[in-house]
């Protein structure tokens, strides 16, 4: 496994604009492609897992309201 994930982080590594002049000709498409795909990939999650976070801490404030208006009112 851990052989997989070095070579998926080389390939990747490898389509970074830093290496244009190195990549063989016949792959240069793909392993930008791989690139920006996985860049596109790794936006997305983090923009999904912050609506995540969003939507649990407007749940937690709604909850949070919702206990504070539930209890009794102090008697003057």
């Amino acid at each position: 496994m851990w052989r997989s994930i070095v070579m998926a982080a080389l390939v990747y590594a490898y389509g970074h604009p830093k290496f244009d002049g190195y990549r063989p000709a016949g792959m240069d498409r793909a392993l930008q492609g791989f690139y920006v795909d996985v860049n596109k990939a790794a936006a997305s999650g983090r923009q999904t897992l912050g609506q995540f976070d969003d939507e649990a801490a407007v749940r937690f404030v709604k909850n949070y309201v919702g206990n504070v208006e539930a209890e009794p009112k102090p008697a003057n």
